[in-house]
């Protein structure tokens, strides 16, 4: 009984993370526990276990008597975390390069076959994308073999997917802007490849935050 409880909450944390992070709540919208529990057919004890864990991951905050708000967002929350995102994986990449074998390098360039060919497509499925966009870069830096980054890591990349769809619903099928992010995506490979760190880490830094500027204009307009 007990393992289906702790499987039920962690469903119900995995479908409000996507859900939040997707836009299917709006910024500040109150979380109402009885909509949430007809919605994601959960029992009352693993949701409060859930929004306790999203109060951890800064999704979802608590208000004494008003109870649960999705978390807000801000342009000064978004340079924040862009830049920590920033740092993040250019230290990741530092160390793959010092660190990544054969095996490291054949899964990079299949990554980079993959994204790179969907990318041609003539019709995009955003979703799609994000999925080979977020294997790449994964296969950039996983040859750092470091458990403690990938953790920072991976918390900083959810939080910035709210502020990322923003760009991604006015970019991912923009012709201009595609080829751009297409070209940056090749000299990562070619650099990384090449064990060239000091350009790497330059130019991903630079490519993590090309979003931010685009963002912040649509953060101004909601």
């Amino acid at each position: 009984m007990k393992n289906s409880k702790q499987n039920t909450a962690a469903q119900i944390l995995d479908s409000l993370t996507n859900d939040i992070i997707q836009g299917e709540y709006s910024p500040r919208q109150k979380l109402h526990i009885k909509t949430l529990k007809e919605r994601y057919n959960v029992g009352t004890s693993p949701l409060r276990e859930a929004l306790s864990q999203l109060i951890a991951k800064d999704l979802v905050i608590s208000e004494n008597q008003r109870g649960f708000y999705v978390s807000d967002i801000s342009i000064d929350d978004l340079t924040d975390i862009y830049q920590a995102r920033a740092k993040i994986e250019s230290l990741c990449i530092e160390m793959a390069i010092e660190k990544g074998d054969d095996f490291w390098e054949a899964n990079l360039i299949a990554a980079s076959h993959r994204l790179n060919k969907y990318s041609k497509s003539d019709k995009i499925d955003m979703g799609e994308w994000q999925s080979r966009h977020a294997a790449f870069h994964e296969a950039l830096v996983v040859g750092c073999m470091s458990p403690r980054l990938f953790q920072i890591r991976d918390s900083l990349f959810e939080k910035s997917t709210r502020y990322r769809n923003l760009w991604l619903r006015e970019n991912v099928t923009n012709t201009a802007a595609l080829k751009i992010n297409q070209n940056e995506h090749a000299a990562l490979l070619i650099l990384a490849l090449e064990r060239d760190k000091k350009s790497a880490k330059k130019l991903i830094e630079a490519h993590i935050m090309t979003p931010v500027e685009i963002i912040k204009k649509s953060l101004s307009q909601l």
